[in-house]
């Protein structure tokens, strides 16, 4: 049975009318409501996990606006007769996104949380015929719905919107906000960030103290960023992070029910390479997969635009510039961030004591905070199941690896020569030696000026981020013949490839013994194999030695 794989439907109703293929998560409105209520909880998840499509998923199930009964026909919350008879339908609900509010200047941040409560008012402005409403409250939500109000009523919008919603039908008032922290993220760095930050908390403690006419707040967003806020009303979330074992497995795709979308799919035989590239991550104590990647990856397959010469894509990397801002940037602050950073790429571990309330404004102020936001984004990923003080923590799959790897690439070419590495790739494919061993001697004196020591990952690092940044297919580590190479580098399209295999020396005269060692372990543990195996036409070894900035290379025959 051909299955419709669609991931750009965020909207519940939609993608369940569109027939798409959907992963029954319905029972986390029965865990939410009937068994973990708490009056304001937020929900944490990098991007691309599919929270909203859980926000509105759980918007449909509770709106009173609606008739939800067709789109939730056969999934599992339908089996809890208890959640249906009280929920399904019976309240009103406010759903806020704030991923378009955002911008340079605090005005037009300001502005665009106008426009978008101004919309949501628009979806439900036939309440103010209603004669359960007081007439001041009547010309309130009307200044709201045509962006007339005032900035402190704008910035009280959430609790007027609830009072009118709440007289209107008599009963209190669920309140979503998706996307709740993209404000504060996108104005980082700008001379904005601090008043829109006070701003959107200012707003959301309006409903998350004490509120009669509130039912429930449900925030959703990347990062925890408002605990110990001025407003004691946003002190009263209950934050559900990664970290925490509750809903843990309620946003994101888990090994049963991918192996179950690949069955369905028909393709069950794919699922050591989804693993491996899209797996990876613990939240809670349950192995996760992106869902994103997940689908476009099956997909692809379906629809036959993947290629197996390529191998899988890089979906979610580009899906979020903050993101990216995030991780960019820190590489070469600190030894100690440049020695963290080799390991993880290693595929080691680092420990770090996690901050999971962490705002944006404190992730660059050391190295936990760094980690523990990348951690939360899903740039990495516990090594253990159980919440612990110091946590170690490790890239999860290749599509992630790959990214720290653009990373090296983007750092070192704001501090060498462009032209230089361009010269040093293009001789080691050519075979000319003497070319790259002195273009890459040139790029070393300028590159390793940050570092305090050196390590043979050190360089392992920047040759992969080289060959990573020209577009090349690069494998770090990966097992072939009887081992595992340094760097197995692909070039698909002409059919060449290439092993690097290096060492690092502490004093000069060790270099050529380390050539040697180098040698034999590509010939005895035959690194080639999987090369020839994999119809390479052309496959080039190479063998080097680093002492400090100086370097030794030679082909091996």
């Amino acid at each position: 049975m051909a299955i419709k794989i669609s991931a750009s439907y965020d909207s519940f109703r939609e993608l369940r009318e569109s027939g798409s293929y959907y992963i029954d998560k319905t029972d986390f409105i029965e865990e939410y409501l009937l068994n973990k209520f708490d009056k304001a909880i937020a929900f944490t998840r990098p991007r691309r996990f599919g929270k909203t499509l859980t926000m509105t998923m759980l918007r449909d199930f509770l709106d009173i606006r609606q008739d939800s009964r067709e789109i939730f026909k056969g999934l599992k919350i339908m089996d809890c007769s208890s959640a249906v008879a009280d929920y399904m339908n019976k309240y009103p609900v406010i759903f806020l996104s704030l991923k378009e509010v955002y911008g340079h200047e605090y005005e037009q941040v300001y502005e665009n949380l106008r426009l978008i409560i101004a919309n949501c008012c628009k979806k439900i402005n036939d309440i103010v015929k209603s004669d359960n409403l007081l007439e001041s409250d009547k010309d309130l939500f009307r200044e709201l719905e045509f962006q007339k109000a005032d900035r402190s009523n704008t910035i009280a919008s959430l609790d007027i919107l609830s009072r009118v919603l709440h007289d209107r039908y008599g009963k209190p008032v669920f309140v979503i906000v998706d996307e709740y922290d993209v404000p504060m993220a996108k104005s980082l760095n700008t001379p904005a960030y601090d008043r829109v930050r006070d701003m959107i908390e200012h707003m959301l403690s309006f409903v998350c103290k004490t509120n009669d006419n509130v039912k429930g707040v449900i925030l959703s967003g990347c990062l925890y960023t408002v605990k110990n806020s001025t407003y004691t009303g946003v002190n009263n979330i209950i934050p559900y992070s990664i970290l925490s074992p509750n809903y843990a497995a309620s946003i994101g795709f888990t090994d049963v029910e991918v192996k179950k979308l690949l069955e369905d799919a028909g393709i069950p035989d794919r699922y050591e390479i989804v693993e491996e590239w899209y797996d990876g991550y613990i939240f809670g104590r349950d192995k996760m997969f992106c869902p994103w990647d997940v689908l476009l990856y099956v997909r692809s397959v379906l629809d036959g635009s993947y290629s197996e010469a390529m191998g899988p894509e890089n979906y979610w990397v580009n899906t979020s510039e903050t993101t990216q801002n995030i991780i960019h940037g820190f590489l070469g602050r600190t030894g100690n961030a440049n020695e963290s950073f080799e390991q993880l790429i290693a595929g080691k571990t680092i420990e770090c004591t996690v901050n999971d309330s962490l705002p944006y404004h404190l992730i660059h102020e050391n190295g936990d905070n760094l980690w523990s936001a990348l951690l939360e984004t899903g740039y990495l990923t516990k090594a253990v199941t159980e919440k612990m003080k110091v946590i170690p923590l490790r890239i999860p799959n290749r599509e992630i690896k790959a990214v720290f790897r653009q990373e090296v690439w983007e750092h070192f070419k704001d501090h060498v020569d462009n032209v230089s590495v361009k010269d040093f790739v293009n001789a080691l494919w050519a075979g000319e030696i003497s070319n790259a061993q002195s273009a890459l001697a040139g790029i070393l004196e300028a590159a390793l000026s940050f570092y305090h020591e050196y390590h043979e990952y050190s360089y392992h690092l920047i040759l992969d981020g080289f060959f990573t940044g020209f577009g090349y297919t690069v494998d770090s580590e990966r097992e072939t013949g009887y081992g595992r190479s340094d760097l197995m580098i692909r070039d698909p399209g002409r059919k060449r490839g290439m092993i690097l295999e290096l060492k690092h020396v502490e004093r000069e005269t060790e270099m050529q013994a380390a050539l040697k060692e180098a040698t034999d372990q590509i010939i005895v543990k035959k690194y080639e194999s999987r090369l020839n195996y994999e119809g390479y036409t052309t496959r080039l070894k190479y063998i080097m030695a680093f002492c400090d900035k100086k370097c030794l290379i030679e082909a091996v025959q």
